[in-house]
């Protein structure tokens, strides 16, 4: 029967949780466990928890010597409370874990290498390869990945076609792009343009490194560019917004969603795990999904894991954490009960399974992702210490850009002096 969109988690979903405990929660952690007794803890919406804690509860029917503690937040409440109880011994034993924060996690010794559990008690032979280097730091594996997501373009076709704007295809170019949305905000402006601004966003800017061969970071945490790339995108951000390509500054700096949903524009990028989340319902069906434009010869995405599942190294129960990460990613029927609460699933075959009972959105992105993932690179190595705030301030300066307070000759060299305090570099 096909799965109902409603009855799947918006995947990617942090934001709206308030802190929570699953049916089986209570206090203490891996510093006063039993022996059968194990904490798991991730982010997320009540949505998103009330389907974990049926994988909890079907894992302990399997497993009934075994029972999970359970918790839940907000991204930023989760990290908050992780940090304290990761200083003072008391780490859930199963915990989520973040590409921005795997790092810095892993480098102080808080979170159990994986690597010689991956041929034993966890199987990953099922799993997405392209999938794996987001938790890996050199040769250790400090997390798996939870699914796959990846960025897309969100566009109104009829819109597109009715400005008579050509519409994406193999190969199109930033300048295609540039075209065909400032015909769009020729139609319909001034309250509809043609793209969300998308200049301010790092994750973005990553894609287009990547089409020329560079890359946020490197694989050992360092900064993969210079500032004449930024200096070079947001150059051109300017010709975009010369052409009126671009949501204006007001619009785009409206923190009440986006401008996509809002249909203040007719394009925008994302990851597709919140074209569910808030463009569907809000927006409508009528859009439709496309790779980026490319610099290069390569559209420059990657196969991204939403969020990892890692181990925490002092726990005192590791067979059974290990037992309880291997059944969440691969246990068929717990497969089934996730869907796509954290993106598509890393596990191929589950995702296979799972593909042939979606419908609408969700189907969506399940073709979309279907057709780029030959394109798709692997999974980017995690960022070093810092990267949040980074992003933090790649929106910042952005901002005066956008406002033309200030050139990219001007500010990409205040990036570039953010960059090397947060970085320490």
């Amino acid at each position: 029967m096909p799965v109902n969109r409603r009855t799947l988690l918006r995947g990617g979903l942090a934001g709206l949780a308030l802190a929570g405990t699953g049916s089986a929660a209570a206090c203490g952690g891996s510093g006063d466990s039993d022996g059968k007794t194990l904490r798991f803890a991730w982010w997320g919406s009540e949505e998103r928890a009330t389907i974990t804690q049926k994988v909890v509860d079907l894992f302990h029917t399997k497993h009934p010597d075994i029972t999970i503690k359970t918790s839940y937040a907000a991204f930023d409440p989760y990290f908050q409370k992780l940090a304290t109880e990761m200083s003072g011994g008391n780490a859930p034993d199963v915990l989520q874990m973040s590409e921005r924060y795997i790092r810095e996690y892993a480098e102080r010794n808080t979170l159990l290498d994986l690597t010689s559990h991956l041929t034993g008690t966890i199987q990953t032979a099922d799993l997405e390869p392209k999938l794996f280097t987001q938790g890996k730091i050199g040769e250790q594996t400090y997390g798996l990945p939870m699914g796959q997501t990846t960025h897309v373009l969100q566009y109104d076709a009829a819109k597109w076609t009715e400005a008579g704007a050509k519409l994406p295809a193999d190969g199109w170019t930033w300048d295609d792009l540039k075209v065909a949305a400032s015909k769009v905000s020729a139609k319909f402006g001034p309250k509809v343009s043609g793209i969300s601004d998308p200049f301010g966003i790092e994750d973005w800017f990553g894609d287009w490194l990547r089409q020329q061969g560079k890359d946020l970071y490197t694989a050992d945490g360092k900064l993969g560019y210079a500032q004449d790339d930024v200096v070079r995108w947001w150059q051109l951000a300017n010709e975009f917004r010369d052409a009126k390509a671009l949501t204006p500054p007001a619009v785009t700096s409206n923190t009440t969603g986006t401008p996509f949903p809002r249909k203040e524009s007719t394009g925008e990028f994302s990851p597709d795990s919140t074209v569910g989340m808030t463009s569907w319902d809000t927006y409508g069906s009528e859009f439709k999904l496309s790779a980026f434009p490319t610099a290069g010869t390569t559209i420059g995405q990657v196969t991204q894991p939403p969020m990892l599942i890692s181990v925490a190294q002092r726990t005192k129960n590791q067979e059974a954490a290990l037992q309880f990460v291997d059944f969440f990613l691969n246990d068929p029927e717990a497969g089934a009960l996730l869907g796509m609460s954290r993106g598509l699933p890393a596990n191929l075959k589950i995702r296979e399974t799972l593909s042939s009972t979606l419908t609408d959105e969700w189907k969506m992105v399940a073709d979309y992702e279907t057709k780029v993932s030959p394109s798709l690179l692997p999974a980017p190595s995690p960022p070093p210490k810092g990267a949040g705030v980074v992003k933090t301030q790649f929106q910042r300066i952005y901002d005066d850009v956008m406002n033309a307070k200030a050139t990219p000759e001007e500010a990409a060299p205040r990036l570039m002096s953010e960059i090397q305090q947060a970085l320490g570099v």
